[in-house]
């Protein structure tokens, strides 16, 4: 979908939902906010809200932790959560400096790998439409809610575990009249979205955790950034044994399966690829995942194998023109090239340096029936039964050969395409999860496997963002922590700390405000002049 139709799709969503809460708010007062107070729901301009009291109970019965081995493993998680977020600090830090001095040629930062192979490490801004697909706006905006969720719920506990009362949990994106939209019921979550994009906070009693001990103080104020870091580490072992976990309904990486096929791809009709096709190899290439797909595709332009064809099979179907000649582009030409269907082939020597008599050095052949004569694939002349021939193409053309099977496992016919190998990548979706049960789909696994990468990147990006000492981030509050308590004996004024740690948090905000112009210029704003 077009990002500027998706946009005008959404707003005029948003625009008639408030048309009609204005409309029932003004007919049916009484009834309509009876259904909204029930619901929780409210509709505001460009925005959607909903709250509930519904997980007042679990949260106070996981903040709790009555049982004194689950409370001291919490506070041990929470007091590594710490020592986490200040080791992530300097990492975040760096990763700004080095954003912000970089020469943006690599449109962004990047940093070099230890072994040398220049992987980027790079600060980039994530949008649907602009550098991710907006096919993928679904994981983007699920991602957003479960990484922010999960951030203010380990606030939210371990608020709870230190008995400090939490007065909003939710999720929001704006401010009325300068002021955050609080809502004042104990544990109460609260769901906003603004457009299409989130904001989570959580709301805690001020006076209940400024009356803590620092260290306790910090449990709190890391906790957010904890979390995400051990639910990144959750998707990320998720990802790693996937095959394992799904392995009971699909079976991984032994072939691939074909799951789209793009309205233009040219494998499409009735001698194409189909949907749900099993691909096994190409080009003698065994094809047992996604990575062994590109790279046989990939090995059909370096590699070109020869076949195995028989004599009276040459002679009988030899379309050769009378006088060889080549082409505008240089290429031997001897067959009609008018006629697509049919293509050059030169009888390649064997090891012995000898050449068929029979045969003359180059013949023209019809390219599908030729290989669905092919014994076998010749790579040094050498034929056990017939003579090695091999294709004269041009580099950027190649004979790919897909054998295929069905579900059963029952060996279709080969599939012939001569092309270029991206246009087979680029139309052609497979997925390395072939279904063990007629009823289940190939798509199902790897979407949930996007979803978990998605969350991967998102939970490790809120993490280091959150640790960094900026204004609106978990950052600010930390700072502002440890500089009232370990310099409360050296700087006895609470105005002189509280100016060092708003000097701290303002040359953090510049770094970040920095590092976000640069960004956003190299991704957006430089390519659209």
């Amino acid at each position: 979908m077009d990002p500027v139709v998706f946009f005008v799709v959404l707003s005029s969503f948003y625009g008639i939902l408030y048309f009609f809460d204005r409309f029932f708010k003004s007919c049916m007062h009484y009834p309509y906010d009876a259904f909204l107070k029930n619901t929780g729901v409210s509709v505001n301009f460009m925005s959607l809200h909903w709250h509930t009291s519904a997980f007042n109970r679990a949260l106070l019965r996981w903040g709790s932790a009555g049982n004194s081995c689950t409370r001291r493993v919490m506070v041990t998680s929470f007091n590594v959560g710490v020592l986490a977020t200040f080791s992530l600090l300097p990492i975040g830090l760096i990763l700004l400096i080095v954003t912000i001095f970089s020469s943006g040629e690599a449109d962004g930062s990047a940093v070099s790998s230890p072994s040398g192979g220049g992987v980027p490490v790079q600060l980039e801004i994530l949008l649907p439409g602009v550098n991710l697909p907006l096919e993928e706006i679904g994981y983007y905006i699920t991602t957003l809610v479960l990484c922010l969720v999960v951030h203010e719920m380990g606030h939210a506990l371990a608020a709870v575990m230190e008995d400090v009362p939490v007065t909003g949990f939710g999720i929001k994106v704006r401010k009325r009249r300068g002021v955050t939209v609080i809502f004042n019921d104990l544990y109460l979550p609260y769901f906003q979205f603004f457009f299409c994009l989130p904001l989570a906070y959580t709301e805690l009693s001020n006076d209940h955790l400024n009356g803590l001990r620092w260290f306790r103080k910090l449990r709190v104020l890391c906790a957010g950034i904890w979390h995400n870091f051990v639910f990144a580490g959750v998707c990320y072992l998720l990802i790693s044994t996937v095959g394992i976990t799904m392995s009971p309904l699909y079976a991984y990486n032994e072939h691939v399966v074909v799951t789209e096929l793009t309205r233009k791809s040219p494998l499409r009709g009735e001698r194409g690829l189909q949907v749900d096709d099993q691909i096994t190899q190409v080009n003698g290439c065994a094809v047992k995942s996604e990575e062994s797909w590109v790279a046989c595709l990939q090995n059909t332009l370096k590699l070109k194998p020869g076949y195995c064809v028989s004599a009276d099979f040459v002679q009988l179907n030899d379309e050769s023109s009378a006088i060889s000649h080549h082409s505008i582009d240089g290429q031997l030409q001897c067959c009609d090239e008018l006629n697509p269907n049919v293509s050059c082939f030169e009888v390649v020597e064997d090891a012995n340096g000898d050449v068929p008599v029979e045969l003359p050095q180059h013949v023209c052949l019809n390219v599908r029936r030729t290989l669905e004569e092919v014994t076998e694939h010749c790579s040094s002349g050498v034929c056990s039964e017939g003579f090695c021939l091999r294709p004269l193409m041009r580099n950027i053309t190649a004979i790919m050969t897909f054998k295929r099977q069905n579900f059963n496992g029952e060996k279709l016919p080969p599939v012939i395409y001569v092309g270029h190998p991206w246009d087979v990548t680029r139309t052609v979706g497979i997925s390395a999860f072939v279904p063990r049960h007629s009823f289940l789909k190939a798509a199902w696994p790897d979407a949930w496997l996007l979803l978990l990468k998605y969350n991967v990147v998102f939970s490790i990006g809120l993490a280091l963002i959150n640790a960094i000492p900026c204004f609106g981030f978990d950052g600010a509050h930390i700072t502002s922590t440890v500089i009232h308590s370990f310099l409360v004996g050296r700087v006895d004024q609470h105005a002189k700390r509280d100016l060092i740690s708003v000097i701290i948090t303002s040359v953090g905000t510049l770094l970040f405000g920095l590092a976000l112009l640069k960004v956003a210029w190299l991704s957006f704003l430089r390519p659209l002049l």
